[in-house]
Order: structure tokens, then C-alpha cells, then sequence
């Protein structure tokens, strides 16, 4: 029977690289929205002295802009977030893994022998903790 995996484990390394992702993303993301906001409404206020040609050329550009936006960004944060549960599970996964054979292995278990996913990128550290 196969187990289920837990792709948010209560490890503080998953939820530290976690957090550093959410601030990459963040960062950058409000940084262009102000800068793009603050662009548009300098070139508005610039025009003023002829709002036709604001209102007839400019506007739909920036409710175009502001509706690609608006689907854009929550789905590639979405895809960016998935991807950094991912990143990090299998890090953070084998990490607690780990913890808890070398808790059964100083219990008195000497008999135990730690066994990670094939993808697992520590898979060479418990070979070498196995081979002690």
C-alpha cells in the first residue's frame, strides 16, 4: 500500500526556503506594479492639456495591460509557489526522514537502516550514515 505523501512538512528548512520564495516573488512583483503605476500616471498628469487624446489612445492600453495583469499574476504565482513546495519537499522530506532513523539508530535500533526515495537528492549522505 502506498503512502501519502505530505508535500508541507512541519520542517523549519521547507518552511524557510518557502518564505524566501513568497519574498522573491513579492519583491520584485510590487516593485514593478508601483513603477508601472507611477509610469501611467505621470504620463497622464504630463497630458492633461489634451485628455482626448489620453482618454482615446492611452486608456485602453491600460485596462488591457491591467486585465492581462490580473490573470497573469495570481496564476505564475500559483505556478511559482507549486514549484517551490516541490523544491523544497525534496530537500526537507529526506532531511526529516533522516531525523527520525538516526532517532530510532540512538534509541538502540543499531539494526536500522535509512531508506530514501530514488529521487531524493540525500539519498548519498544515507548511504554513507548506513554504511557506519
Amino acid at each position: 500500500m502506498k503512502t501519502r505523501t505530505r508535500w508541507i512538512l512541519k520542517h523549519p528548512l521547507q518552511t524557510k526556503y518557502l518564505l524566501l520564495v513568497i519574498l522573491a516573488m513579492l519583491i520584485p512583483l510590487a516593485t514593478l506594479g508601483f513603477c508601472f503605476y507611477k509610469i501611467t500616471f505621470r504620463l497622464l498628469a504630463e497630458q492633461i492639456a489634451f485628455p482626448e487624446a489620453i482618454t482615446a489612445n492611452l486608456l485602453p492600453v491600460i485596462h488591457g495591460v491591467n486585465r492581462l495583469l490580473l490573470v497573469t499574476l495570481p496564476l505564475s504565482s500559483l505556478l511559482v509557489l507549486w514549484l517551490a513546495v516541490l523544491v523544497s519537499h525534496r530537500l526537507a522530506g529526506p532531511l526529516e526522514r533522516l531525523e527520525k532513523e538516526l532517532d530510532e539508530i540512538l534509541a538502540g535500533n543499531t539494526a536500522r537502516r535509512i531508506a530514501l526515495r530514488e529521487k531524493d537528492d540525500l539519498k548519498g549522505l544515507a548511504s554513507k550514515i548506513n554504511s557506519l
